[in-house]
């Protein structure tokens, strides 16, 4: 089946649903069982007189799983205790997810339509990169970011659309959460700078893991575990996939980020895979640290 991507239409609206000392969690989990989407990625965001709110977490869905599923969903609400369905309940959502509000025949038709869509969204996103800048540092506004000028300045003159996707703290699930909302507005490639070391501190490849349990890494430089500050063995960086949106975590400090983004763009044009693009990287990365580091 088809996928395709939200671009950041993400929000469904069920219209004439009362509830009465309802489960949100379980109306929840029954949206997204019904659209064969992970439990944990649907969630109640609001609710009000006869409306329900919820919010898809995912930047991408198959398209036959959503459309024209609007009679399923209520029908399979109406069984959750505290729910009652209006007879002319209906569910609305801008963009994607509005098929699935649907017939089935319409469905029939809007899957060609999507593909063509696909095809010409991908190829928009192809040339777009978003920069996410990670550290409570960054967050707070002690430290100046700036890899998002380098990316700009490199990126930019090789054709590429870059544009900042903001700063993210230490959370990884702050992290991962940015990077799927960029995905799904988009964006073909998505660098995050910084939150690689060895430290409890740093969280960004444990975000990315969230996304993409096959996250491919490579180690820069080896460390002692336990001694310092260091909880973890090695600094390492990863490339990540998600959709058809590649992710790419580099270290904080600049000149590491103008190092490694010029094989970024190569490998990428010659559609290396995550396992030998994190690989190449890391060469010249290695090549500026030394690779056993004992105690702090």
């Amino acid at each position: 089946m088809p996928e395709v991507q939200l671009l950041g239409k993400t929000e469904i609206w069920l219209h004439g649903v009362q509830l009465d000392a309802a489960d949100l969690p379980e109306i929840a989990r029954t949206v997204a069982r019904t659209l064969s989407l992970p439990h944990d990625k649907v969630f109640v965001t609001d609710v009000r007189d006869a409306l329900v709110v919820l919010d898809v977490l995912v930047p991408r869905v198959e398209f036959e799983a959503v459309a024209g599923k609007q009679d399923e969903i209520l029908e399979a609400l109406a069984e959750v205790a505290g729910v009652t369905i209006d007879a002319d309940a209906e569910i609305h959502s801008e963009g994607v997810l509005g098929i699935i509000g649907t017939t089935r025949a319409q469905a029939s038709k809007a899957v060609t339509e999507a593909k063509r869509m696909e095809e010409s969204i991908r190829a928009y996103a192809s040339g777009r990169v978003a920069v996410v800048a990670t550290g409570a540092e960054l967050a707070d506004g002690s430290v100046k970011d700036t890899n998002f000028e380098a990316a700009v300045e490199i990126l930019g003159e090789t054709g590429f659309e870059v544009v900042f996707g903001g700063t993210v703290g230490d959370s990884e699930r702050d992290i991962a959460g940015r990077i799927a909302r960029l995905a799904g507005e988009g964006f073909g490639l998505i660098i995050t700078t910084g939150g690689v070391g060895a430290e409890e501190k740093d969280r960004t490849l444990e975000a990315m893991r969230l996304l993409d349990s096959g996250l491919a890494t490579a180690v820069l430089a080896h460390y002692t575990k336990g001694q310092g500050r260091h909880v973890k063995d090695a600094v390492r960086i990863g490339v990540a996939t998600l959709g058809w949106t590649t992710i790419v975590s580099l270290p904080g400090p600049t000149h590491e980020v103008r190092l490694a983004l010029p094989v970024l763009v190569e490998k990428l044009r010659k559609g290396t895979s995550p396992t030998d693009l994190v690989e190449a990287i890391a060469a010249p990365l290695r090549a500026t640290l030394p690779m056993h580091h004992e105690g702090a």
